[in-house]
């Protein structure tokens, strides 16, 4: 047995015990002089050595336990980024490995190019990893050939048309078509595609778009802001679809901010998820203030969000935080454009409408009628008076102007009358509500027919207000209220007529040989049409008793709701015009 670095007569160390003490199981002490143990000496045996059981692994390096740990750390970091992790969040984060932070601050050359053009008032997108396997904003685009002068074209029209009416983003006058391409490739896809003139290639853009905002919204959940706007334009200016869509996306819109965290301040303390990512090596980026863009959506968002809610009445909108207030003195300060000012007053404007929303939500209408009116005509009137004097003009001012008063004295309209005496107040309100609505349509008929195209949704949704509510004041059963002045103020049939006129002239701009359907004004105008032959029995027979109306008695009674009177409209049920008068 091997002992030449053991001192004799000594027990042998654990696992070098010689063969025949491990099998007698008895110890095995090492003799002062010879190769042999005591006992293989004692019985004259041969004393061999036995092979050990086990191997002592060789205790790893501080330097290869480091290495271990981060390669640990990147396969959770790459676990997290697989995930969807939001590239705008309030607070960021970064990898504490050296090399993978110098990878991943290495963007593509599409994103360094757009730098040096967003840097100049638009912000460059953000950088995800989507899977090879679907589509890109770019791919989408490029399958839709467009030349270089038709692609001005459309960003023009987009910057005079849409934008007036809707500001919910700011494109700097230099900005071309190719470079809002490059640093906003979703955006401008949702833009060539509510402004395609072709109804049939409209729709197909439609369908993909859908598609793709399914794929990087739930699937890969690769949000930035230039899929915040992209969707933000895409339900803003989509004049058509089989089936109703407005309130799933305007979910997804206010999912996508508040993933984003652009709603609210940036967080000073670290939430219980954050310090678990500091845990695990990450550390948060030095946060940065809010860009004017971040500001302009979020904005944006309740003005969309509020009026479907109010419209519709199946969600609620963007919850208002003192972030936002604070983001309306902040974009009316920096005056960076007419258009901030504009959506900062449209925006205080709906304020006031969706403190209605949230009275006829909850159904408190205990206070009496006047004081509920007068409080919300107050308010507006504030509202009213901060808009700048050059906006005081502006239609789309104007028109949410009317649009409030119509919703604040609404109340007056669904109101039954006393039956003693006539109440002065509801009277008071039912007279605003005609002049709302009278001032309401005739701006909207103000509009070029050849404009309607780039009118949003929100201004479609005032319409069917507007029209509902003038309906209902020139037939409601009042002694007190004059109908004779209804119809002396605004004739309805007559603006129906005119409006029916100007959205024959918007269809044959977009006249559609494939599917006429597919055609928004063909369906608003058989809308229209629809309205006044349903309609025109009962305010004939209110207008003038006893006299009958296309030679036919009518014994049409008044309902509660608009849309028992537009029993004509089959085969509309699924546009989403229907859906607003369905609510009214």
């Amino acid at each position: 047995m091997q002992s030449s670095q053991i001192p004799r007569g000594t027990p042998a160390p654990y696992g070098r015990a010689c063969v025949n003490c491990s099998h007698a199981k008895c110890k095995c002490v090492l003799r002062t002089t010879g190769s042999d143990c005591e006992r293989c000496h004692r019985l004259n045996k041969e004393c061999r050595p036995s092979i050990p059981a086990r191997k002592r692994g060789k205790r790893p390096s501080a330097s290869s336990r480091t290495a271990h740990l981060e390669a640990k750390l990147d396969n959770i970091v790459t676990m997290l980024q697989s995930g969807g992790a939001p590239s705008g969040l309030a607070v960021d984060w970064e990898l504490t490995n050296a090399s993978e932070r110098q990878k991943a601050t290495q963007g593509p050359a599409v994103e360094a190019s757009s730098h040096a053009i967003m840097s100049a008032g638009i912000p460059s997108p953000c950088t995800t990893n989507s899977p090879s396997t679907h589509p890109s904003p770019l791919d989408l685009y490029s399958s839709v050939p467009i030349s270089p002068e038709a692609a001005e074209d459309i960003l023009n029209r987009f910057r005079t048309q849409n934008l007036k009416y809707l500001p919910i983003v700011y494109i700097p006058p230099h900005v071309t078509s190719q470079q809002l391409r490059q640093a906003k490739p979703f955006l401008w896809t949702c833009m060539t595609a509510v402004l395609t003139p072709e109804t049939k290639e409209r729709e197909i853009q439609f369908k993909k778009i859908n598609e793709l905002i399914n794929q990087i919204v739930f699937v890969d959940h690769a949000i930035n802001m230039d899929i915040l706007l992209g969707i933000m334009t895409f339900i803003s200016w989509t004049t058509y679809s089989r089936k109703p869509f407005l309130n799933f996306h305007a979910h997804v819109v206010m999912g996508i901010i508040n993933d984003l965290g652009i709603d609210k301040e940036i967080p000073k303390e670290h939430t219980t998820l954050q310090a678990f990512k500091c845990a695990v090596g990450l550390y948060p980026r030095t946060p940065t203030a809010r860009t004017m863009e971040e500001r302009r959506a979020v904005l944006g968002c309740f003005l969309l969000t509020s009026s479907i809610a109010l419209a519709m009445f199946r969600i609620d909108a963007l919850r208002w935080t003192p972030h936002m207030e604070e983001s309306l003195s902040i974009l009316m300060d920096a005056k960076e454009c007419i258009e901030d000012e504009l959506l900062v007053s449209l925006v205080k404007i709906q304020l006031v409408v969706d403190r209605v929303y949230h009275l006829r939500r909850d159904g408190d209408t205990q206070p009496p009628m006047a004081f509920y009116t007068q409080a919300l005509q107050s308010q507006l009137d504030a509202a009213k008076s901060q808009i700048p004097t050059h906006l005081q003009q502006h239609g789309a001012v104007l028109m949410h102007l009317a649009n409030a008063e119509l919703t604040i004295h609404d109340i007056a309209i669904r109101t039954p009358a006393l039956p003693n005496s006539p109440d002065l107040h509801r009277l008071e309100s039912l007279y605003a509500s005609l002049q709302a609505s009278k001032a309401w349509l005739d701006h909207w008929n103000a509009i070029p027919p050849e404009n309607y195209i780039g009118i949003s949704f929100v201004l479609f949704f005032q319409f069917c207000r507007a029209i509902v509510d003038l309906y209902k004041l020139s037939t409601l059963e009042d002694p007190a209220w004059d109908k004779n002045l209804v119809r002396d103020t605004a004739n309805i049939l007559e603006i129906l007529d005119h409006i029916r006129c100007n959205l024959r002239k918007s269809a044959e701009r977009i006249a559609s040989q494939n599917d006429p359907e597919l055609n928004v004004f063909n369906t608003g105008l058989k809308m229209v049409m629809s309205l006044r032959q349903a309609w025109e029995p009962k305010i004939m027979e209110v207008w003038y008793p006893g006299v009958a109306c296309n030679g036919v008695e009518s014994d049409i009674s008044q309902a509660d709701s608009a849309l028992a009177d537009v029993a004509p409209l089959s085969g509309f049920d699924e546009a989403w015009m229907m859906e607003i008068l369905g609510s009214m």
